[in-house]
């Protein structure tokens, strides 16, 4: 849809980022099709045009990093013009990173990354769009991960910035279901995304950045990344399930605090909850074991 074309129905209305690939694209296209106005951020121009064209119905794509809270704030800013006096029905912070290695030998963008886009940029999307969200009394959707439940080793903040998504996504709510605003967390699973496609490319990206201490001390564990790294590849359910659990934590009457996408996020959930630390410590060094 054209940028310059005005949303000004009574349509409901959604804010989702990271919707290039993966679980974001799907969404997008699906509540697009659902009759949402879907308002998509991507961060390359060639990423907009092609959600544009494959979309059916009401979708505008914007160019945003949300590691850049100017960028996204600017985004905001275009979406209530958009809306004119409406309000935002929901706000689906899907972009996510992982990355990885030993922690004593992360440089400083392995380390930083995953908690600005993860967190930070999840961060700024609720304070961009939370005057929008306060007109339609909206929903807001943060994605989390299995990673916070065993404790892995070479997972780098991945799993630390979803840990503190969750937190601060109990205390967000605690502060503006005031306003009739809902806020969630979801547990996608595994899905099968540019995340697991690229995983032995970024696996040995990261990996060759490390000093040959690293692989003196680590070497087996780095190992042992690898091949998991390899059997991931081109794994997981297919985005379209997630996307399915995004509009129905949108939609259904009575929203729930934590939903989960497949029966793999569901069962690593009952596990935690279920297991003693020392149970799932074994069951991850199982897993690190082959």
């Amino acid at each position: 849809m054209p940028a310059s074309e005005d949303f000004t129905s009574m349509q409901r209305s959604v804010v989702i980022t990271g919707c290039s690939v993966g679980a974001g694209h799907a969404a997008a296209l699906l509540m697009a099709r659902e009759g949402w106005q879907v308002f998509a951020a991507v961060r390359k121009p060639a990423d907009a045009e092609r959600l544009e064209k494959a979309a059916p119905g009401s979708l505008r794509a914007l160019l945003c990093d949300v590691r850049e809270r100017d960028q996204v704030f600017a985004m905001a800013r275009a979406v209530e013009q958009a809306l004119g006096d409406g309000g935002l029905d929901g706000l689906v912070c899907n972009a996510g990173v992982g990355a990885g290695g030993p922690i004593e030998f992360l440089d400083h963008q392995e380390m930083t990354t995953p908690i600005e886009v993860n967190l930070y940029g999840s961060l700024y999307c609720a304070q961009a769009f939370l005057p929008l969200l306060r007109r339609a009394r909206g929903r807001i959707i943060n994605v989390s991960s299995g990673s916070v439940l065993l404790d892995m080793p070479l997972m780098s903040t991945y799993p630390a910035s979803k840990i503190a998504l969750e937190l601060i996504s109990r205390q967000l709510q605690a502060e503006v279901e005031r306003f009739g605003i809902h806020v969630c967390v979801l547990d996608p699973g595994h899905v099968r995304s540019r995340m697991t496609q690229s995983a032995p490319e970024s696996n040995a990206a990261a990996q060759a950045k490390l000093p040959p201490a690293a692989r003196e001390l680590y070497g087996d564990l780095l190992d042992r990344i690898t091949q998991l790294s390899r059997d991931m590849e081109g794994s997981g359910k297919e985005p379209e399930e997630v996307a399915k659990v995004y509009l129905r934590a949108l939609t259904e009457p009575r929203p729930k605090a934590f939903y989960t996408a497949g029966a793999d996020a569901k069962w690593l959930r009952w596990v935690a909850k279920s297991l003693p630390q020392w149970a799932r410590t074994r069951l991850a060094n199982r897993i690190m074991t082959g």
